[in-house]
C-alpha cells in the first residue's frame, strides 16, 4: 500500500470554518494517507497537492514539487497554472471540472432567465391572461467556449429549443452550429452572448471594443467565466450607449470590484459566486477521496486511462492551455 502526504496548499473564503478539520477527517480514513499543509511536508514519503486558485506552483519549494506524485485541483479554475507546464510535465494533475461547471453552468442559466423576462404575479385573476414574453426558443444565443462549462450551458438551451451558436476556435465538431471566431455581420444576430471560456494567452480582452461595437443593441450579455476576458471600458461604454443592453458579471478585471461599476443600473453584480452552492464543501472532499482511492488502488496506466479527461496535460493545445 502506498503511503502519502496529501498537502492542501490553501482554503478558499467560501468554504467553512471546519472545512480543513473534515477534510483531514475524510481522508485520514483511506489508508495510507496523511494530511498536513505545506509545513507538514515530509521529505519520506511522496506527496500529494491539493491546490486551488490560491495556488502559485512556482512559490511552491521545489523540493516539495520533487516529492510531488500527484496534484488534485478540485473545485476553481485551472488558468492559474498556464504558465507551469514544465514545472508538472511529470506529475498529472486532476482537475474537478465537474464540480465547478455544473455550478458555472446553472449560474449562467439562471442569469438568462432572470433577465429574459420577470415571472409576473397576479394578487387577482388577470381576465386578459397576456404575457408579453419572448419564449428561449425564439432566441438567437451564442455560447463562447464549448469546454465542460459551455457543453452544459449550450446542450441544456438546445433542449429547450433556442438557436445556439457555439464559437470555439479548437473545436472541430459540436451538435450546434459551430464557428471558430465570430465574424463581423452575424455578431448582431446574438440576442444573448454567453461566455464559458477559461482564461490563456490567447484570450485576455477578447469581448473589446471592435466586439461590442458590432454586438445587438439590446444584448444581454453574460459572464461567469474569467473577468479579464471583458475589457470593462469597452463593457461600460457599450451600456451607456445602448440603454436596453444588460450585462449579469461574477467576475471582474479587479477583484474585489471598484467604484469604476457604481451607478450602473444594466449591471447585475455578484462577488465571484458562480461556483458556489450549498453542499460544494462535501461535494469537493468527496472528489478528493475518489480521486485519491483510486490512485492508492489503480496502477498508473488505469489511473491514467480513467482520468484521461481531468488531467491538466491534456488540455494543451498548440501551447495554449484550454
Amino acid at each position: 500500500m502506498k503511503s502519502l502526504n496529501v498537502i492542501r496548499t490553501h482554503t478558499s473564503p467560501y468554504q467553512a470554518a471546519n472545512f480543513a478539520d473534515l477534510e483531514r477527517q475524510n481522508l485520514e480514513a483511506l489508508e495510507g494517507i496523511h494530511y498536513g499543509t505545506l509545513k507538514d511536508f515530509n521529505p519520506e514519503h511522496k506527496s500529494v497537492l491539493i491546490t486551488n486558485t490560491h495556488t502559485k506552483l512556482r512559490e511552491i519549494s521545489p523540493e516539495i514539487l520533487a516529492h510531488t506524485a500527484l496534484i488534485i485541483h478540485p473545485n476553481s479554475g485551472y488558468d492559474n497554472f498556464a504558465e507551469d507546464y514544465e514545472l508538472i510535465q511529470d506529475i498529472p494533475l486532476v482537475i474537478g471540472h465537474r464540480i465547478r461547471a455544473q455550478g458555472v453552468a446553472e449560474y449562467s442559466l439562471n442569469c438568462l432567465f432572470e433577465g429574459t423576462g420577470l415571472l409576473p404575479q397576479h394578487i387577482s385573476w388577470d381576465k386578459n391572461r397576456k404575457w408579453d414574453r419572448k419564449l428561449i426558443a425564439e432566441r438567437n444565443i451564442w455560447v463562447f467556449g464549448y469546454g465542460h462549462i459551455g457543453k452544459i450551458v449550450a446542450d441544456t438551451l438546445k433542449s429547450l429549443g433556442a438557436n445556439v451558436t457555439v464559437i470555439d476556435p479548437h473545436l472541430h465538431d459540436a451538435p450546434h452550429e459551430l464557428i471558430s471566431h465570430w465574424r463581423d455581420g452575424e455578431l448582431n444576430q446574438a440576442d444573448v452572448v454567453i461566455s464559458c471560456m477559461g482564461l490563456n494567452q490567447s484570450n485576455h480582452h477578447y469581448f473589446n471594443h471592435d466586439f461590442f461595437a458590432a454586438a445587438h443593441p439590446e444584448l444581454l450579455f453574460i459572464n461567469g467565466a474569467r473577468g479579464k476576458l471583458v475589457d470593462e471600458t469597452a463593457l461600460r461604454e457599450f451600456l451607456q450607449t445602448h440603454p436596453e443592453a444588460f450585462a449579469f458579471l461574477d467576475v471582474f478585471e479587479e477583484e474585489p470590484i471598484n467604484e469604476s461599476w457604481h451607478n450602473f443600473p444594466q449591471v447585475w453584480k455578484t462577488s465571484h459566486i458562480a461556483g458556489v452552492s450549498k453542499n460544494l464543501d462535501q461535494k469537493i472532499i468527496d472528489f478528493e477521496v475518489e480521486v485519491l482511492k483510486d490512485y492508492l488502488e489503480l496502477n498508473t496506466n488505469f489511473f491514467m486511462m480513467k482520468y484521461y479527461k481531468e488531467l491538466i496535460q491534456n488540455k494543451w493545445i498548440e501551447g495554449v492551455l484550454i
